[in-house]
């Protein structure tokens, strides 16, 4: 009989087989234990990939927020406990566990890497494309090395020295059953908990106002699972994807025929909000006199946004995709800046701020612009402390454009302003002349509101100078401004209040009050000449969905299908609001006083939406 060898005879001291019941026990309890403390280890490994570029630093003030040490960590010690439940071998629920760990931690620190944008939930729906878009980041550094080496020798030391099994009088499903439950219940009850996540705080090395930085303060696996809430896109109501396409496809899309075609530039300016429409108060000096100017020569309206004092991106996006409601653009997306790069045209954007923000960088890529110029890798040397001003941002516009036209024979270029965010200064005067006399004013209310105009008259006779620069040029020329909604006026709206300007009321003067900006789309000599058109009057009150309809109708093309059926919409609803508020001839009514063909064609632009929204455009109709 052949002898066993003595690595053999050493290594059967650690196999549970054959071992009094009080050993395989106090086996199998210890090898429960470095499962757990293993679990432990790749939670803490995955923590510290998902600091991104910001490394020890991060990683040191994760501790000290116990919570959230505790909630980004328990989720590997469980999956490792529920795997070797089902497998019964150590080795297995450590190999499995740490190799998704990796898998997982290294995909998070080459998408910050490269993107400064974390792993979320909705990430998932869409791998394939998140493949291609992030091969080019892909780094191996030495501590992913050393984490793999890690992981290795923890899978040797489980395999040959802690074999310790769960006995088999337990049931090893029924302990996965309860193990799964048990998740379920922790997830349900602390990682869909808003109150508990908001509970801790940004670090303060980040900025707050950054969803991603926000995210990864939080930790990596905590964020992740908290984002699961949102990300199933749900789809509107008898939605089939069928029917969307047949609703499209009753409007093929037609081209821009050549001889119509001209630049087009959109301006989109923060907070620029002409308050002379809503306040008598203006009194000393007129902040809008450049804008009335610009104006009167100019196809002008009312555009109903849907936010107040933020969420810039809301009325951003609803413009640049025509969409009354809006999905994250995690995923590539149709819009208007598609539709013109298949016309031909070069498609740029700039936004002077940080590309971060908003997470522009990689929601624009995914509208369609490729070409984006933000702070990072553009307008830094330009700055003037933080704030890159409008006479230095809207020339920069007009060189990048002209820029592409060397390579394109025309250009649409989508851009967003920083130059009069709030809040303002409450202290510091940064006018020479009041526009609100201190009358009835507090000092802070006075010097909030001041401040605020003395930028919006600079941004009006911004605007004015570029079309100057424009309008006698022999290239044609559009320009489209807008503002993305009402300025921040002190602490619940107390310079509103102190300047007689109703948000409170239901009436129809609040709600616009509350919501209302404007827009112009202005044209130079040769535009008009190649159009046909004086593109001056006033336009229609609308939503921020239906501008580039207008700019269509002015312009005289028939456009996109997408912009075809949503007309259907502006006929009847120039206005659709997410606060449930519509204009039926001229009057803002409710859902519940809307018709059933009102109704229907909502729906119906409802259904193209979510269609175009996951899809990039390129199965659209085409004109015959």
């Amino acid at each position: 009989m052949k002898r066993e060898s003595k690595w053999k005879r050493r290594m059967k001291r650690f196999d549970p087989v054959g071992k009094p019941r009080k050993t395989r026990f106090r086996m199998g309890f210890l090898t429960g234990l470095m499962l757990v403390a293993a679990g432990v280890f790749l939670g803490l490994m995955n923590l510290w990939f998902g600091t991104g570029r910001y490394g020890s630093y991060l990683f040191h003030y994760y501790f000290t927020q116990p919570g959230l040490v505790l909630w980004n960590v328990l989720p590997f010690a469980m999956l490792i406990l529920l795997l070797w439940a089902l497998t019964n071998r150590a080795w297995v629920a450590f190999l499995v566990t740490g190799v998704f760990t990796m898998i997982y931690s290294f995909a998070e620190y080459w998408k910050l890497l490269g993107r400064s944008d974390p792993i979320v939930a909705e990430d998932l729906t869409f791998i394939s494309e998140g493949l291609k878009m992030g091969g080019s980041y892909i780094v191996i550094t030495m501590h992913m090395l050393i984490a793999g080496a890690l992981v290795a020798l923890l899978t040797l030391v489980f395999f040959f020295l802690l074999r310790g099994r769960l006995p088999k009088r337990l049931p090893r499903i029924g302990i996965a059953a309860l193990l799964i439950g048990a998740s379920t219940l922790l997830y349900l009850s602390v990682y869909t908990d808003r109150e508990r996540y908001d509970r801790y705080p940004c670090w303060g090395s980040l900025n707050r106002w950054i969803d991603s930085n926000v995210f990864i303060s939080k930790g990596c696996m905590y964020p992740f699972l908290y984002s699961i809430r949102s990300a199933v896109v749900t789809a509107p109501e008898g939605y089939r994807e069928k029917t969307a396409v047949s609703l499209l496809e009753q409007y093929p899309t037609d081209d821009i025929p050549e001889e119509r075609k001209v630049n087009v530039i959109v301006v989109m300016y923060e907070a620029f909000a002409d308050l002379s429409r809503c306040t008598d108060r203006i009194t000393a000096a007129d902040p809008y006199a450049a804008f009335h100017r610009l104006q009167s020569e100019s196809l002008h309206g009312s555009l109903v946004t849907n936010i107040f004092a933020a969420g810039t991106i809301d009325t951003e996006r609803c413009v640049l995709t025509g969409f009354s409601t809006l999905t994250s653009f995690r995923r590539p997306s149709w819009s208007y800046a598609r539709y013109f790069t298949a016309q031909g045209y070069a498609v740029n954007g700039s936004h002077p701020g940080y590309e971060t923000f908003y997470n522009r960088l990689n929601v624009n890529a995914n509208l369609g612009i490729d070409r984006y110029w933000f702070r990072e890798n553009h307008y830094e040397a330009m700055a003037s402390d933080y704030l890159i001003s409008d006479a230095v941002f809207l020339p920069e516009i007009e060189k990048l454009c002209r820029e592409d036209l060397q390579a394109a024979d025309y250009v649409f270029s989508f851009n967003v302003t920083y130059q009069n965010h709030g809040p303002y200064p409450q202290d510091t005067q940064s006018f020479s002349a009041p526009y609100v006399p201190k009358d009835g004013l507090d000092d802070a209310s006075y010097t909030i509101v001041n401040n605020y105009l003395h930028g919006v008259e600079d941004t009006g006779s911004q605007m004015l100078a570029m079309a100057d620069r424009l309008r006698k040029e022999e290239t044609p020329w559009i320009l489209v401004f807008f503002g993305d909604h009402k300025p921040w006026l002190g602490n619940q709206n107390s310079v509103y209040t102190a300047l007689g300007i109703d948000l409170t009321s239901e009436t129809e003067e609040s709600f616009y009050n509350y919501y209302d900006t404007e827009y112009l789309i202005w044209a130079n000599d040769a535009a008009r000449k190649k159009l046909g058109t004086e593109m001056a009057g006033e336009g229609p009150s609308i939503s921020p969905c239906f501008l580039m309809n207008v700019l269509f109708d002015a312009c005289g093309w028939a456009g996109p299908s997408y912009r075809k059926l949503s007309d259907r919409v502006r006929e009847l609803l120039p206005v659709v609001s997410t606060k449930d508020r519509y204009l039926q001839n001229g009057v803002l009514v409710s859902d519940e006083q809307l018709t059933a063909k009102e109704k229907q064609v909502i729906q119906e632009m409802e259904f193209a939406q979510f269609y175009l929204s996951r899809d990039s455009g390129g199965s659209l109709p085409a004109a015959d």
